[in-house]
């Protein structure tokens, strides 16, 4: 299926199925997709970070599996702050101190089989076939990572546009962003 994606661009893929696990979550999704072009150096990562986006902010708005995805009332990492406080524990600090000695995310790893396949949820395929016509409609032989973010913000109806939009992004003027890198001669 990726035989015309640049290895970047599969390895932004790979990085979706990553991010998926860390999220504890059954399926690559397409804000999982979004993720891993973050990851990635190449035109998606340059125009996502031109446009002000910080892959931990974006991963602290990805949905969770677990309690979250049960419909329990506790915070984003499965951790109820208020609970904790009334122990003398203010997980804020904890947060802090886990990151700066494991690295950002540390809290929210999860430990996944080695190998484990995980399907491809429906909007990242849309998303990834909105890649490909991209790259048809530009003649374009290989598809970026810049394809697949159009692809991406395409997809009207998907987690990552909907993480995007949450984290303030201006939809058009990235599409343009990205586009423009695309195209430009080089």
């Amino acid at each position: 299926m990726f035989e015309r994606f640049e290895p970047a661009a599969r390895q932004a893929f790979a990085d979706a199925k990553e991010e998926a696990d860390r999220a504890g979550q059954d399926e690559i999704r397409s804000e999982h997709v979004l993720i891993g072009l973050l990851r990635e150096p190449g035109p998606a990562a340059d125009a996502l970070t031109a446009a002000g986006l910080e892959l931990a902010a974006l991963r602290a708005r990805l949905p969770r599996g677990g309690r979250e995805a049960l419909g329990e009332p506790d915070g984003p990492d499965g951790l109820d702050a208020s609970a904790l406080s009334t122990l003398g524990i203010d997980l804020d600090s904890v947060r802090r101190a886990t990151e700066a000695a494991f690295g950002p995310g540390a809290l929210d790893r999860i430990t996944v089989p080695d190998g484990r396949r995980l399907p491809i949820a429906r909007d990242a395929k849309r998303s990834l076939a909105g890649a490909v016509r991209q790259a048809q409609q530009l003649s374009q032989r290989s598809i970026s990572s810049g394809h697949m973010l159009i692809g991406i913000l395409d997809e009207r109806r998907s987690g990552a546009l909907t993480l995007l939009t949450g984290a303030g992004a201006d939809i058009a003027a990235l599409r343009a962003d990205v586009l423009a890198r695309i195209t430009a001669p080089g």
